[in-house]
């Protein structure tokens, strides 16, 4: 019998990833995190708007936009 892992190559699977590239990866969340912490309220508004401009065309590209799903055109 062939286990998962060996027969993952042959069915387009990815191997596991490692612990740590894992840690790393907890590591950069956290810091991130502390950094976003320390933002103020009018820059985190400002890159909540930011993104909501990103994520709209690629919205409306799936589905028609109700009028209150469009970003606002203000400046925080």
């Amino acid at each position: 019998m062939v286990s998962r892992s060996e027969d993952a190559p042959s069915l387009g699977l990815r191997p596991r990833p490692s612990t740590e590239l894992l840690a790393k990866l907890r590591q950069g969340k956290a810091e991130l995190r502390r950094e976003r912490e320390g933002l103020s309220l009018r820059e985190k508004v400002r890159q909540v708007m930011e993104l909501q401009r990103i994520q709209y065309p690629v919205l409306a590209r799936q589905r028609s936009l109700e009028p209150w799903e469009r970003p606002w055109d203000i400046e925080p």
